[in-house]
């Protein structure tokens, strides 16, 4: 285990957090409220979302209640499952990288389910938070759609979805990945926070 990852785990492997909650499970079930309630907060605003950037500063409302690292890139390299992310040194290359794209997808009227599986190809590889990626990364995605008149959405733990991104398969991810067009930017929204919403509901069930 990396030294720096060692610096933001409690000795029995928990995230530690400004809770100071060593229950794993405690965590995750407060983590998961948290983070919800900010989304549909932040959903509510109605972002313009155009630049990678702007994935911290999601990042960090969504977590600042419960980690002094919330929007702060990670300060070291780690893999998962055998999967070896960006290189931390490098993410200005990959800031880059991702605001070409932004850049050339912004011509477009409407997207595609590939164009938003590029997208998320990228940011997942850049993988720049200790903990959050997945999450952040969605919210920041369905943000960028809403801003296109479009709502997408995707099961981030689906094991084909895990599979396709370790394997940088966009075409895999486009296809499970759902894009529906609607009629406003506001209409949109609405219909996320109402999903999100529903998705918050369902888990407290």
């Amino acid at each position: 285990m990396s030294n720096w990852i060692k610096e933001t785990i409690y000795p029995n492997g928990v995230l530690i957090n400004r809770l100071n909650i060593h229950d794993a499970k405690k965590l995750a079930a407060l983590e998961f409220e948290e983070t919800a309630v900010a989304a549909i907060k932040i959903l509510q605003r109605r972002p313009k979302v155009n630049n990678i950037m702007q994935l911290a500063k999601l990042h960090k409302l969504m977590f600042y209640k419960l980690y002094d690292w919330a929007g702060k890139y990670r300060w070291g390299n780690f893999q998962k499952d055998g999967y070896t992310f960006f290189d931390y040194k490098r993410f200005r290359f990959a800031e880059i990288d991702i605001n070409n794209l932004l850049q050339e997808q912004s011509n477009k009227r409407t997207l595609s389910a590939l164009d938003y599986a590029q997208l998320l190809d990228l940011i997942n590889y850049m993988h720049p938070f200790r903990e959050g990626n997945g999450r952040s990364a969605r919210l920041f995605l369905q943000c960028y759609a809403a801003n296109h008149q479009q709502i997408i959405d995707y099961q981030k733990n689906n094991d084909q979805m895990i599979l396709a991104q370790q394997n940088a398969d966009t075409e895999a991810i486009a296809k499970l990945i759902k894009v529906e067009n609607t009629m406003t930017r506001e209409i949109a929204f609405q219909q996320l926070i109402v999903k999100r919403n529903a998705e918050r509901k369902n888990k407290n069930l």
